[in-house]
């Protein structure tokens, strides 16, 4: 004899539903969800854009880290980059055989791994990031510069609160950097 169907359990009320009708969550869940959707979205965006190029966005963020630190070890591309590590490693193998980056050993210690821009590398990246700007701009259009800044200082007392730390949130804040670049 066939079973009964089975009757759903009782739903919980939903605590996170924003209780002033605004958004289909609460605020701070919201929040998260649209920062993610937000930094999804424009990394598929740019990601789009930059295939006419041959990058696609992890070896774009590889390529602007390295930049930026200018000699670069993998363990802080990985640290910095959001990228997981595996494909980070796809990525810079990529870079590696196309004649962007260079990758190569010190002298003082074998068993680190440090990698530059080369010349070619340098002239995609400033290309690359000429478009970032641009997609940039064009998403920030209306926004008041002073909003945009105050958002930019929520984001990083949030990601203090993460870390846990101060040394890992201006580490990840500045890449590194104990001066402005």
């Amino acid at each position: 004899m066939p079973s009964a169907p089975r009757s759903k359990p009782p739903r919980l009320p939903d605590n996170s539903v924003d209780p002033e009708g605004e958004f289909p969550l609460g605020a701070p869940e919201y929040f998260f969800y649209l920062l993610f959707q937000t930094a999804r979205q424009r990394d598929l965006h740019f990601d789009r854009i930059l295939e006419p190029s041959g990058l696609n966005i992890a070896q774009w963020r590889s390529m602007a880290i390295i930049r930026r630190l200018e000699v670069c070890t993998m363990s802080s591309l990985a640290r910095y980059s959001t990228v997981e590590r595996t494909t980070l490693t796809r990525a810079v193998d990529q870079l590696v055989r196309r004649g962007v980056v260079r990758r190569w050993t010190p002298e003082h210690d074998r068993r680190q791994v440090n990698l530059s821009l080369t010349t070619e590398g340098e002239a995609i990246y400033r290309k690359a990031v000429a478009v970032l700007k641009d997609l940039n701009a064009a998403l920030l259009a209306d926004v008041d510069p002073d909003r945009l800044r105050d958002l930019a200082r929520l984001l990083q007392v949030v990601l203090h609160r993460l870390t846990g730390t101060d040394s890992l949130a201006m580490d990840l804040l500045t890449f590194g950097r104990t001066t402005p670049p």
